[in-house]
């Protein structure tokens, strides 16, 4: 062995200088090769020593190929040197031309394949069908993608070093020393090398594992899975690009579209500016009109009657004349006595006739208010709301023709009014010529009784006003609601009831007021709960809002509630003495009423109802009157209960408790402490119709409560302790009568509130007393019911 390694090293020293001395042009190169193909065969020489004989050749003619560079796609020569010196000594003994020629042939060979001839076609080595993708440095052999990457491949077994065909292989190493060396990982269920990944775990696992733990999962050998991960990570790596110029560029537009709302807001408001400056122009132009008018009848009417005082002053002064004329011509005698007589007589005869030609009729200026309907109209002109950029021209030519629409009929409303008589002002009218012009703004018959003439008939402003809110079952439903009658064939029956006694969601404590809203939606004010809860129309829980406090949205003994033609919810905050207002679900939007006994104060309001105007009615108990106001809680008008009974055959005060509009614009009051209801005219200047007293006879009530009308004028009146409710026609005569003792309520369970549910059923709220609501025998009772 020592021998042997001397032999080899001194071949090595002296291998330069015979590779020197041959001439050879290429020299310079194969020197700069010689250090790296020595120790290849080297490596080789030492190799073989441990082999048997036979294989011995083979690795010999390997070896014989190394004095050129490595290169392991050269196909395996075809013949056998038996000694391994020898191939190295031709190499170097030969010719030039002997190298020019394998010069020549490595260049032929370089036009192609690696390894092959530019006219072999090159398979995989497994398949021998498709075209290989990858070679094995330990096997020598090219792969296509799909026979690398098989589980049961040798490459991916033996964990071979596997490269893309197009990567040159490291030049002077052993093929498997290209790649580093890795840690081993061990399978921690049973010890053995792992060599494949399991994609269901996401677990490497060894080879017994896929034959019992993961024997139905899908796996891959190790190598190729981190293949294809790092395919996928690449691809990972490309998306967050691609995501993040995406992000970047919406985040642009974003800064781009936030820069045009904002120029889109300032042209908005600009819009509104100019559009709301139309009409407080025409406003205060038709102020200055009617000031300026008034000024110039006022101008009129003092000149004539100065001209009158100087005639009548002439007059005083011509008779004075005469009288003084007469009396001197006491003292004469003849016949100059009987000529001042003549004469005084004539100038006492010619001032008399006079004066009485100069008779002027009494007038007085006649202001005739505006339609207050108008006004409700002119809060609504108007909108924004956000549309899609394509479609604002559409949407701006609808609404325009939406606003030519609606000015046509205020002004046909208008042109109605204005053609209509008014016998009661007219002798006003025609005192003065200016003032016939006036109806450009007509009097809404309504509104001015109401506002400033209490003399007038209430006949006239009832009829004569076509444009005035009436009541309606649903407020903003759009089919008629008619009362049906119940369906239970048992008497007091309902259909269904929920609200049970409690403070979780569905359970109410003494609850009062009721109302149903154009969804179909029962709500219901929790009264001792201080809350609002809405409920479904098979009487599941909802939503609620609200809780006890003075701030908005919050309540002290809610009592009447009802919605509007807009969908928004009216609430009687009765011990906060307020009214507020919120959206169908429960967002606050407004609030209005205080404490005390001024126009549009409360003392404990009780219920509430709304006309199709908007306008809002309640019933202020303790200071025994109803206000009306608008749709945002201005002040309109009211009507106190005092001295409405001449008679003194009442047991007390009004007490207005329950309260609704009639289809014809009425307004129904129910009396509580005095068992009776009340019609009163739609301008809140008197009662029209009086009926009902104690009792529980037909026409008689005892205590009556919460009331509502059907679309064909029908009035449902709560009779509270009579446990009943009452069916009328509009002029409060009665229909029929609705018995609701049933098993499971007692006398203490009293209706107080009742409405109709889209289909024209009977919904009735029943209010327990104080000290029964504590009762645990109670808490089974349910207040709610449909019948």
């Amino acid at each position: 062995m020592t021998s042997f390694a001397n032999m080899t090293s001194s071949m090595a020293a002296s291998l330069p200088a015979t590779t020197s001395a041959s001439g050879n042009p290429a020299g310079k190169t194969t020197e700069q090769e010689d250090p790296l193909a020595m120790t290849h065969i080297l490596c080789n020489l030492l190799e073989n020593m441990n082999k048997p004989p036979s294989l011995q050749s083979t690795t010999v003619a390997t070896s014989a190929s190394s004095t050129v560079p490595y290169d392991i796609w050269a196909l395996p020569s075809c013949s056998s040197v038996q000694n391994p010196i020898g191939p190295v000594s031709r190499d170097f003994s030969t010719n030039n031309h002997n190298n020019n020629h394998q010069n020549h042939s490595k260049e032929d060979n370089s036009s192609g394949s690696p390894g092959t001839s530019s006219s072999v076609s090159i398979t995989c080595f497994r398949c021998e069908e498709r075209t290989p993708t990858t070679r094995c440095l330990e096997c020598n052999d090219l792969f296509c993608h799909e026979c690398c990457h098989k589980v049961t491949s040798d490459c991916q077994l033996r964990e071979h070093t596997l490269l893309p065909i197009h990567q040159i292989s490291p030049i002077g190493v052993r093929p498997n020393s290209v790649t580093n060396e890795k840690e081993v990982m061990y399978c921690e269920l049973h010890g053995d090398p792992v060599k494949f990944y399991c994609e269901a775990c996401i677990i490497f696992i060894c080879q017994e594992c896929t034959l019992w733990v993961h024997k139905d999962h899908c796996y891959s050998p190790i190598k190729g899975a981190l293949d294809i991960c790092r395919i996928g990570v690449f691809r990972a790596i490309e998306d967050t690009k691609t995501g993040t110029k995406a992000i970047k560029t919406a985040i642009d537009r974003a800064v781009a579209l936030s820069k045009a709302y904002e120029k889109e807001t300032a042209e908005a408001n600009l819009k509104i500016r100019k559009a709301m400056r139309c009409y407080a122009q025409a406003i205060e132009d038709r102020e200055k009109y009617l000031l300026d008018k008034v000024e110039k009848m006022r101008q009129a009417k003092m000149n004539e009657l100065t001209d009158h005082m100087n005639t009548l002053r002439g007059i005083l002064a011509g008779l004075a004349h005469t009288n003084e004329t007469l009396v001197r011509s006491m003292d004469s005698e003849g016949i100059d006595l009987f000529m001042a007589k003549e004469k005084a007589r004539a100038q006492v005869d010619y001032f008399s006739c006079m004066f009485k030609n100069m008779y002027i009729t009494e007038e007085r200026i006649l202001f005739i208010p505006p339609n207050y309907d108008l006004v409700d109209q002119i809060k609504r002109q108007c909108d924004v709301q956000p549309a899609p950029a394509g479609s604002i021209h559409s949407l701006t030519s609808t609404t325009s023709l939406q606003s030519r629409q609606s000015l046509l009929s205020l002004q046909s409303l208008q042109s109605l009014q204005s053609a209509q008589s008014f016998s009661p002002l007219s002798y006003h009218i025609s005192a003065s010529n200016s003032l016939r012009n006036i109806p450009d703004y007509p009097s809404s018959h309504t509104r001015s009784s109401n506002y400033y003439d209490h003399s007038i008939s209430s006949s006239i402003t009832v009829d004569s006003n076509p444009s005035r809110g009436i009541g309606q079952a649903i407020p903003g439903y759009w089919m008629s609601v008619t009362v049906r009658p119940t369906r239970s064939p048992v008497p007091g029956v309902p259909m269904f009831s929920f609200g049970k006694e409690g403070q979780e969601e569905g359970q109410v404590s003494r609850p009062w007021g009721l109302c149903v809203d154009r969804e179909g939606n029962i709500i219901v004010a929790d009264r001792r709960n201080n809350r609002i809860q809405i409920f479904n129309c098979r009487g599941e829980f909802k939503t609620m809002f609200g809780s006890k406090g003075t701030g908005p949205g919050e309540f002290d003994l809610p009592a009447g509630i009802t919605t509007d033609t807009y969908g928004r919810i009216i609430v009687i905050d009765k011990d906060n003495h307020r009214v507020q207002i919120f959206t169908s679900s429960g967002n606050f939007i407004l609030k209005f009423g205080s404490f005390g006994k001024e126009c549009g104060q409360f003392q404990y309001p009780w219920d509430v109802a709304v006309n199709t105007l908007g306008n809002i009615v309640v019933t202020d108990t303790r200071n025994h009157r109803i206000q009306l106001f608008t749709s945002d809680g201005t002040y309109i008008t009211k009507f106190v209960f005092e001295a409405a009974n001449p008679a003194k055959m009442l047991k007390g005060p009004t007490t207005p408790r329950g309260v609704c509009f009639t289809t014809c614009g009425n307004i129904i009051v129910s009396d509580f402490e005095n068992h009776r209801l009340l019609m009163v005219d739609p301008t809140l200047s008197k009662v029209l119709h009086c009926m009902g007293r104690e009792g529980s006879g037909i026409g008689e009530l005892n205590r009556p409560s919460g009331i509502v009308t059907d679309d064909d004028g029908r009035i449902i009146v709560a009779d509270s302790k009579n446990h009943r409710v009452l069916v009328f026609t509009s002029e409060l005569r009665i229909l029929w009568a609705v018995d609701l003792k049933s098993p499971g309520l007692d006398d203490k369970d009293r209706p107080s509130d009742v409405a109709l549910t889209p289909e024209g059923y009977l919904v009735v709220l029943f209010e327990t007393l104080p000290d029964t609501a504590r009762d645990i025998s109670s808490h089974g009772k349910q207040y709610i019911k449909v019948y």
